[in-house]
């Protein structure tokens, strides 16, 4: 099984969404994130994508980031 490298989960996004990263003061949490996204312009599919992010406080872009990628592929078992 391969493992990602410290930032690797980052450069997996959109690149709209890596953008609204960069925007952030992190620490944060999800619905700050989903604010920025709004006032940024995000597309509809990015919002809910984000939406989908557990409600927590999210240390690092990298930190929200590696939460999307188990949405995006699942919790291995």
């Amino acid at each position: 099984m391969e493992t990602e490298s410290k930032g690797g989960f980052i450069t997996e996004l959109p690149m709209k969404t890596q953008e609204i990263f960069k925007n952030i003061d992190f620490p944060v949490k999800r619905n700050d994130i989903i604010e920025q996204a709004r006032k940024s312009g995000a597309i509809p599919d990015i919002l809910r994508e984000l939406g989908m992010l557990p409600d927590k406080k999210y240390n690092s872009a990298e930190d929200a980031a590696e939460e999307l990628h188990k949405i995006y592929i699942g919790i291995p078992s």
